[in-house]
């Protein structure tokens, strides 16, 4: 019994160590499920965007064609 408290103490700070990292590795990833629920929402807003703005020249295209050939 006389080494009893070395192993406990070294148990409690393995597992304290152990805990740690794990914490660090599920608040890891909590954020980057965050960062990319973020930037999948900004992609999904610029592919609209883009999409408006070639709809948008590819209605105005036969009157530039017209004015070209004018």
């Amino acid at each position: 019994m006389k080494n009893v408290w070395k192993g406990l103490t070294v148990g409690a700070f393995a597992g304290a160590a152990v805990g740690v990292i794990l914490d660090l590795l599920e608040g890891t990833g909590r954020r980057a499920a965050a960062v990319s629920a973020r930037a999948t929402k900004g992609a999904k807003k610029g592919a609209t965007h883009l999409a408006d703005i070639v709809e948008e020249k590819i209605d105005e295209l036969p009157d530039r064609l017209r004015d070209l050939v004018e």
